[in-house]
């Protein structure tokens, strides 16, 4: 059971080491705890593992697992965590199985750290994991 003062803890999925360094950067700096996976495959390794995460945050484009493949898997250990997708290739389809998953939000790259921000609040705030 996390306690009420814990820092809230973002899954950062991305191939790119630069947009995982960005990423946790900012939410570091914010105060939250980030766990941060090059792949779908060991993400789903450190979710299993036990890792308490309130929010996951993964690329589209990534090898072997892109993102909807890894929401889909793990929607199936964390129903009710809230997700956002980012993308630098960003179309329709993606678009659509993205929301058809349950993802909270759908970001196309680059996007400004204000909006990052935002999305990242809003999403811990829906699923009762911050405050207003």
């Amino acid at each position: 059971m996390r306690k009420k003062n814990e820092p809230r803890t973002i899954l950062i999925v991305d191939d790119e080491p630069e947009n995982r360094r960005i990423y946790a950067e900012i939410l570091n700096d914010l105060g939250y705890r980030t766990i941060e996976q090059a792949d779908g495959e060991s993400a789903l390794a450190a979710v299993k593992s036990g890792a308490a995460i309130d929010l996951v945050i993964a690329d589209y484009r990534m090898p072997r697992m892109n993102g909807l493949q890894f929401i889909e898997s793990l929607r199936h250990t964390l129903p009710a965590v809230p997700m956002i997708m980012v993308t630098a290739f960003a179309n329709v389809e993606s678009y659509l199985q993205s929301f058809s998953l349950g993802v909270f939000e759908y970001m196309n790259k680059p996007f400004s750290k204000a909006e990052f921000v935002r999305i990242v609040k809003a999403a811990l705030r829906s699923a009762g994991k911050e405050a207003a």
